[in-house]
């Protein structure tokens, strides 16, 4: 280290090392690299070469500093004028995006994946750079040794979070992200699971979802789905958002956002912190937690199989009815749970909720959840299993009705809107530090938090030129800045508009879910890089209890059907006490009544729209139609027909009596039995309400 601690030193120099002594276990490196990188007023082909060297790993810098010299290296290329093309050509023949630094290489064409719209050379530096610009709120800062000590907490900072490192996905390989992913969770046995009820379809949209994914992160992806590991959260693993791996706050997943990428892997369920990875619960505060929750920190097998085909089956209907891929992540690998660690070590599954040293002192209280989960399973006829003695036999039982297992999912969000928006209300920092860490954060950690969220929020933002005062008054000034306004309202009328068009393909094929595909807490946002530009995306998630007629259903079941299509609306939209996804949007992106009024119309334009191009794309697509039984395609136009003619019939009239002979008469023409008559007429009278709300989409 040059004159470290030496006579000679300066006080700046001193300043920084006493600066970087509180954030680096070892300061010598960090201030070796910070030494020659505040040193430069311009763009330097010499600490060019030595930061590719550190961030590669070819010096043997540890983790932490090969994350600094990517944000260094990024700092240095957003020095150079875009006019200078022999140094970009530098630049990008040592980032491997090209294969020689001659002007007229062309860039690689993997780019294209990666969110790129070109790979010429002159075009692709704008984009690159546009790209690389999204952290100019950070370097921006960066002033040679007058650099704040502020600014460079706040450099430090960024470096911590991989994602955000636009270079380091050319600079780390797969299996140095891997490795690190490693470090920071268990991983026990597992073996794949094998479906031989899955639908073909299934398998070629998961090979459609890994092919579409750019070459790094489809490697990770890959590695980690290798020899079916099963991955848990460990006690190192962090809650903080923009992580390499989180563990998110109020979930039991990991999620993993691969260095420089905007995708996101998610492993669910991973279990959760404390002694026992996995638990059973039959109830909480004195009522009885769903099904699906019952194994606690855990997924149940046979729900994952359900949810697999259920999200794969949505999202190739809304790829052939609108010719681009549905909102929603794909589950790319789905395991059996062999073991589960415990102590450093791993336990079989049987043992584990068998033997009471597993579970100590609480082993009485998770048997006797056990043994009441099993009863209810029963009661519920879910699975029919053999009474088997002892206490092994119960734990047999439990095993074979819940199997424990692990899905990947691809194209998923930590940014969950009820978790967004709690961040952005006034109190939204104190909630987010006191549960992630319970650890002592100043006002530039709250600072650093509102624009961390701002900008997954926004896509591209500016934040404002404030004195922090106070998290609430900080966010307002961050939405009253004139290119975030604009660009929240932007984002909210593309949000809607999304909303409408998934909920309108779904709709159009008479499917629903219950709610739970559109509940707030199931929801994410997440700014992607696409075009060459920013933009926001809205992902629905969890889909575990979605329901679409089958190969072999004839028809939807209109009783049920219009019950979870209610739940849906009210889901998305709100009502009562539930606030609705839209409600959360409004929230976090702070919506005028006006436009909120304006931007109803064109998602309801949306969704009218898409459900009229649903049913209409079943008479021009083969492909589509062979998914649905030929009668359940050749009925979808008489639902329309039915609310249609009944929402113009004035209720309690005798007008109603008339609609209703005619309707029997015609439905029994059309080959409908009595019962599916019955449950028509039934279902229609009952959700009267629900029907006139819906009316113009038909």
């Amino acid at each position: 280290m040059k004159n470290l601690g030496r006579p000679s030193s300066t006080p700046t120099q001193r300043r920084l090392l006493s600066l970087l002594t509180t954030q680096f276990d070892d300061a010598s490196h960090a201030y070796d690299l910070f030494a020659e990188f505040l040193d430069q007023k311009t763009f330097s082909k010499s600490l060019c070469l030595k930061l590719v060297a550190v961030a590669k790993g070819r010096t043997g810098s540890p983790w932490n500093i090969r994350r600094l010299a990517v944000l260094m290296l990024e700092h240095q290329t957003l020095k150079i004028n875009p006019d200078k093309i022999d140094q970009f050509d530098f630049l990008l023949t040592q980032l491997d995006l090209k294969k020689s630094s001659a002007v007229e290489t062309e860039i690689i064409e993997s780019v294209l994946k990666e969110g790129y719209s070109t790979t010429n050379p002159r075009h692709f530096i704008h984009q690159f750079r546009r790209r690389l610009q999204r952290l100019d709120r950070i370097h921006a800062k960066i002033r040679g040794w007058r650099t704040s000590d502020a600014a460079l907490r706040d450099f430090i900072d960024m470096s911590r979070h991989e994602c955000k490192l636009t270079l380091a996905r050319y600079l780390f390989t797969a299996e140095d992200v891997v490795n690190e992913i490693l470090r920071q969770v268990n991983v026990s046995d597992g073996a794949v699971d094998l479906d031989s009820s899955q639908p073909l379809f299934v398998e070629a949209e998961t090979r459609r979802a890994i092919n579409r994914l750019p070459d790094f992160e489809a490697t990770i992806l890959k590695q980690l789905c290798a020899r079916s590991r099963i991955f848990w959260v460990s006690e190192i693993t962090t809650s903080q958002i923009n992580s390499l791996v989180e563990y998110p706050l109020t979930t039991v997943v990991l999620v993993i956002k691969p260095p420089g990428s905007n995708v996101e892997f998610e492993f669910k369920r991973a279990g959760r912190k404390g002694p026992f990875n996995l638990n059973v619960v039959h109830a909480r505060n004195g009522y009885e937690v769903a099904p699906s929750h019952r194994l606690d920190g855990g997924n149940m097998l046979w729900l994952l199989r359900y949810e697999t085909k259920a999200a794969a089956r949505l999202g190739l209907i809304y790829r052939l009815v609108h010719g681009t891929e549905a909102p929603i992540p794909s589950y790319v690998a789905r395991s059996v749970i062999y073991s589960i660690p415990v102590n450093g070590s791993e336990v079989q599954t049987l043992n584990y909720f068998t033997e009471p040293a597993v579970f100590g002192e609480s082993f009485q209280e998770m048997r006797q959840a056990l043994a009441a989960t099993v009863a209810s399973f029963k009661a519920e006829g879910y699975i029919k299993v053999p009474d088997l003695p002892g206490y092994l036999g119960l734990t047999a039982q439990f095993i074979s009705i819940v199997t424990p297992g692990q899905a990947i999912l691809n194209g998923t969000s930590s940014f969950r809107l009820d978790r967004v928006a709690s961040y952005l209300s006034t109190d939204g920092a104190q909630r987010y530090f006191e549960r992630e860490s319970n650890a002592t954060y100043s006002a530039d950690d709250m600072r650093r938090l509102a624009d961390a969220i701002l900008e997954e929020v926004l896509g591209v933002y500016q934040p404002p030129h404030v004195r922090y005062r106070s998290y609430k008054h900080y966010l307002a000034a961050a939405f009253a800045v004139p290119e975030n306004r604009a660009q929240a309202d932007s984002v909210y009328r593309s949000l809607l508009e999304e909303i409408g068009r998934l909920w309108g393909t779904l709709m159009g094929i008479k499917g629903a879910s219950r709610g739970e595909s559109f509940v707030a807490r199931n929801v994410g946002l997440r700014s992607v890089w696409d075009g060459g530009h920013w933009r926001v995306k809205i992902i629905f998630m969890d889909h575990d209890s979605l329901i679409i007629p089958s190969f072999s259903e004839k028809d939807f079941y209109v009783p049920e059907a219009l019950r979870w299509m209610m739940l849906d609306e009210t889901y998305i939209w709100g009502r009562g006490s539930v606030l609705g996804t839209v409600g959360h949007l409004r929230e976090i992106y702070r919506i005028t009544d006006e436009l909120h009024e304006q931007t109803m119309v064109m998602a309801r334009s949306a969704l009218k729209k898409a459900y009229q191009k649903t049913q209409s794309s079943f008479s021009s697509n083969p492909e589509l139609r062979a998914l649905f039984d030929p009668v359940f395609v050749e009925r979808l136009r008489d639902w329309n027909n039915l609310v249609r003619s009944y929402v113009r019939t004035k209720p309690d009239t005798p007008e109603i009596s008339k609609w209703k002979d005619e309707t029997k008469k015609m439905l029994a023409e059309r080959a409908y039995d009595e019962c599916e008559i019955n449950a028509y007429l039934e279902a229609i009278e009952t959700n009267r309400a629900l029907l006139e709300r819906l009316s113009f989409l038909f």
